[in-house]
């Protein structure tokens, strides 16, 4: 991104997709399959689960282990692919 413009529109054309497929407003089982398998790869999906199983069922840490390793793996992909095009553009 080489201005904050488009920095702006590529972060609203990814939030937008992001949210609608967390599972926030439509439950994902009742999405087409394969728009269920795209799911897996949004965090915020993970984010809302443990929101929801925290705030509504009292859910302890341990019981969260299913929703907090897939999004461990989002983080250290996404942090090492953005360290790398850090540096890269510095140099």
């Amino acid at each position: 991104m080489a201005t904050l413009q488009q920095a702006m529109l590529f972060s609203f054309l990814l939030i937008m997709p992001f949210s609608l497929l967390s599972g926030l407003t439509t439950p994902i089982s009742s999405m087409p399959i394969l728009v269920q398998y795209l799911t897996l790869i949004n965090p915020l999906r993970y984010a809302i689960d443990i929101a929801h199983r925290v705030y509504l069922e009292g859910a302890g840490l341990t019981l969260l282990v299913p929703e907090l390793w897939p999004l461990a793996i989002i983080a250290a992909i996404t942090l090492s692919a953005a360290s790398w095009m850090f540096r890269h553009r510095l140099a």
